[in-house]
């Protein structure tokens, strides 16, 4: 039983290309049932899937000379959901992988998000890596007059009938990175930051703003500030220099079939079906 389970898991990594110059990172936000996020690893340990640690990932991008796992993957979690680590913390376990979580550190201990105690717990278990995702800037915000809604870093802000200035704008955003970056420091042993960012909702400017200074400038400074800044564009995979790096967003729908075949259009370079 256990020789015919091995042929069977070397004639799955046989269907995936070995790849050996980017690494695909895979993106989830609200959990998967547990049966399907089961089933989406346990096919990335059939195809000869193994993640890599965040460490290791951000010295990958680099350029650092980095010892890689034939088929390597990043899986990262955003906003901190309890149900998410419990779903996925014993799958991780099982295969002695593991995953990143990013935390928007304004709703640690709110309804519906890790208390820092559990943090400190998911930190403490080995498996987890934590960085920054926001402070208190994960929110939507009033950008103009009609009310349009936009990204708390990707817009300037619209009040009592007046929008604040490009220097108001990058001061708040400042602020808001560097106390969300103070909070982990102050409430999780040992932390220090990893030299990565998930910007919230992908969005730096990029995809809409109410000012065209701001992507450009949002840019500059995350790059400056970071090694890694993560958005999310397609299925492509990252590789060396790509400070702008791209995760796969994995949506509640996808089986693990859906999984492998984003993977595999990411590595041939194929557009989104």
């Amino acid at each position: 039983m256990l020789q015919n389970a091995a042929v069977g898991r070397a004639a799955d990594a046989a269907r995936f290309p070995a790849f050996h110059d980017s690494v695909p990172v895979l993106l989830y936000h609200r959990p998967q049932p547990a049966a399907r996020f089961r089933a989406q690893l346990r096919r990335l340990h059939d195809l000869g899937f193994e993640t890599i640690t965040l460490d290791r990932y951000v010295r990958f991008i680099r350029g650092e000379a980095v010892q890689l796992p034939r088929r390597p993957i990043l899986i990262t979690f955003d906003d901190g959901y309890p149900t998410a680590w419990r779903t996925a913390d014993p799958v991780l376990a099982r295969y002695g992988w593991s995953a990143v979580m990013y935390v928007p550190t304004g709703y640690v201990g709110e309804p519906g998000f890790l208390s820092w105690d559990e943090l400190r717990q998911l930190q403490a278990s080995g498996r987890w890596q934590i960085d920054e995702h926001a402070g208190n800037g994960h929110v939507l915000v009033t950008a103009d007059a009609a009310g349009r809604q936009l990204p708390f870093y990707a817009a300037e802000l619209w009040s009592d009938g007046n929008q604040e200035s490009f220097d108001q704008y990058k001061r708040r955003v400042r602020s808001d990175i560097e106390g969300g970056s103070a909070a982990l420091r102050r409430n999780l042993p040992g932390w220090k930051s990893h030299r990565s960012f998930a910007v919230p909702y992908g969005n730096y400017g990029q995809r809409g703003s109410n000012d065209s200074r701001i992507a450009p400038w949002l840019a500059h400074y995350l790059t400056n500030r970071f090694d890694v800044v993560f958005i999310q564009r397609d299925d492509s995979f990252t590789k060396p220099g790509e400070s702008l790096a791209n995760r796969i967003g994995v949506p509640m729908g996808w089986g693990a079939d859906a999984l492998e075949e984003h993977l595999l259009r990411g590595l041939s370079g194929m557009p989104p079906a």
